[in-house]
């Protein structure tokens, strides 16, 4: 392992994160300096991003002291040791302003805050303060779900709330309290996360040279990753307009189609949204707006986001017949029969939007509006939620965690296994069982006019292994941590999926300040094991792994 090497690579992407700091370093000033602070009475920690971005080159600066001799080669080793190292030191370094600001004063729940807006799972801490009416002192918050036995949880809120100089009654609370230069940085960092920090580096910083294509094999998620352009620094640049260019549209649609909402939320919204984050500038998330074409916009780019962006290439290139891969066939086929089963499980029963408030029964326009929104976002690995669907029958809740595992299609910005796991997963189960009775035949199939080996099958093997044993191992650790069995099932399936949906205590309207340190941890290692799809994790975690040959 060359260590100065790692170290160059390193700096390249500290300095690359510094210099992206000072995008929500000029909101928060434009919040502070041209805007009336009463209408945005946040604190705007304008110093806290210039403290992020020094401490950001110093380190910069070291690492690439530490790398001065250099000889500018990249290894698989060092490829694969650069990408885990980037994503467990990026969500530190994304943390800083949330911990320099005060917002978060807990390490840990910043760290896993960033990591969650990193990795797009969607996860967030962010939860109102709880204080006395009478003598104004904060007090913690207590959860009681019914079981065998109940579970109790008992807990502090993390966000200050802002109060009136005056009077000093509560005027913003929650995720609202929040300044709006670190809620644009939230969502910015799920939209770096989307295609991928690394990726976005490859496409912007030459100076990785050839070494790009290991960053970009090794981040780039799914089983099969095709090349669209001959070298690597092109096709990450293709991907990155392609981003671009969807994230324009988003916004545009959602300014067009809804006159309330503000620049401020479509962009947002927009950076949550195609790289299938979730994270929301406000606490009843989409919910919020009550507005059905908000909605079904945001439910058409959370589809987009599931979608390979390779399919996005080839129909730029008039290449429409690519559309017809037995992958994007089957995302389409999910996507509909999951809304169909929504619609007949919810048509009849109780409406709960997402503040809580009873809304009548689901009509099946109803039952078809938050059915497929919600289905969607989970499939999607998005995480919106536009009703409480805590309150829903457990067919649909237990179809919702199926779909948290089941993903996107390979090479876009959704969560999950799969797609193409999925169905090579079924070839090679449907071959061993015709060999059972026809030995002799020799059998291959293709996955977009590529021969699957052995080897990739193997792959596929593991992967559900590993993702299997992480789910139930998870699961018991988490209970062992004093959560109930439903809401750590329901966690785990969040974390390793990168979805940021969850059940009971983490549900729609709760967050997850209920962790303890230890939680949050485990939690923030599921995610960026679950974001690189455990291989390359698991390398680096591997003895051998660092012997010099």
């Amino acid at each position: 392992m060359q260590f100065k090497d790692l170290c160059k690579i390193l700096s390249i992407f500290v300095f690359g994160i510094a210099g992206t700091l000072l995008i929500p370093l000029c909101v928060a000033c434009y919040y502070k300096f041209f805007l009336d602070p009463a209408l945005h009475p946040q604190p705007y920690a304008i110093d806290a991003f210039l403290e992020s971005v020094a401490i950001c080159l110093v380190l910069g600066m070291w690492l690439r002291y530490c790398g001065r001799r250099s000889n500018r080669k990249m290894y698989l080793k060092e490829g694969i040791a650069a990408v885990v190292f980037l994503w467990v030191l990026a969500p530190a370094l994304a943390a800083l302003p949330f911990v320099l600001s005060g917002t978060l004063t807990n390490p840990l729940q910043a760290y896993f805050e960033m990591a969650s807006g990193l990795t797009t799972t969607g996860a967030t801490v962010m939860q109102a303060k709880s204080y006395d009416l009478k003598t104004g002192e904060e007090i913690p918050i207590t959860r009681t779900f019914c079981g065998s036995p109940d579970v109790e949880y008992t807990f502090h809120g993390t966000i200050e709330p802002i109060r009136d100089p005056h009077t000093h009654e509560i005027v913003l609370s929650g995720i609202e309290a929040v300044g709006k230069g670190l809620l644009f940085w939230r969502s910015l960092t799920q939209w770096m996360g989307g295609v991928g920090i690394v990726v976005l580096f490859v496409a912007i910083l030459p100076a990785l040279g050839a070494g790009g294509r290991i960053l970009f094999q090794a981040e780039v998620p799914g089983p099969m990753k095709d090349s669209i352009t001959p070298r690597i620094k092109d096709a990450a640049i293709v991907l990155w307009k392609i981003y671009c260019f969807l994230t324009l549209v988003q916004i545009g649609l959602l300014m067009f189609t809804n006159a309330q909402m503000s620049l401020f939320d479509a962009i947002t919204i927009s950076f949550s949204t195609l790289s299938t984050g979730g994270f929301s500038v406000h606490s009843t998330s989409i919910g919020f707006y009550h507005d059905s074409w908000t909605e079904w916009i945001v439910l058409l780019f959370m589809i987009l986001g599931g979608v390979n962006f390779t399919l996005y290439f080839y129909m730029f290139k008039g290449k429409f017949y690519r559309i017809y891969e037995p992958e994007f066939l089957c995302y389409l086929a999910i996507i509909l029969s999951s809304t169909l089963i929504a619609i007949w499980k919810l048509v009849g029963t109780p409406k709960v939007l997402i503040g809580g408030i009873p809304d009548g029964l689901f009509s099946w326009q109803e039952a078809a509006r938050y059915g497929m929104f919600q289905v969607v976002s989970a499939q999607t690995s998005t995480g919106f939620a536009t009703a409480n669907y805590d309150t829903w029958p457990y067919a649909m809740q237990t179809l919702m965690l199926i779909l948290m595992f089941v993903g996107g299609m390979s090479g876009s910005t959704a969560g999950g296994i799969k797609i193409m796991r999925h169905y090579m997963l079924f070839r090679i189960a449907q071959f061993k069982v015709e060999s059972l009775f026809s030995p002799e035949r020799v059998r291959t199939f293709r996955v977009a006019d590529k021969e699957v080996d052995a080897s990739s099958a193997i792959m596929v093997l593991c992967f559900f292994l590993i993702i299997i044993t992480l789910s139930v191992l998870g699961t018991y650790i988490y209970i062992l941590d004093g959560i109930d069995p439903q809401t750590s099932l329901g966690i785990v399936g969040c974390m390793v999926n990168n979805v940021g949906l969850g059940f009971r205590m983490a549900g729609p309207v709760e967050s997850f300040a209920f962790l303890s340190n230890f939680g949050l941890m485990w939690s923030s290692i599921l995610m960026i094991a679950g974001r690189l799809e455990f291989f390359a994790v698991l390398a680096v975690l591997t003895p051998h792994f660092w012997e010099d040959h």
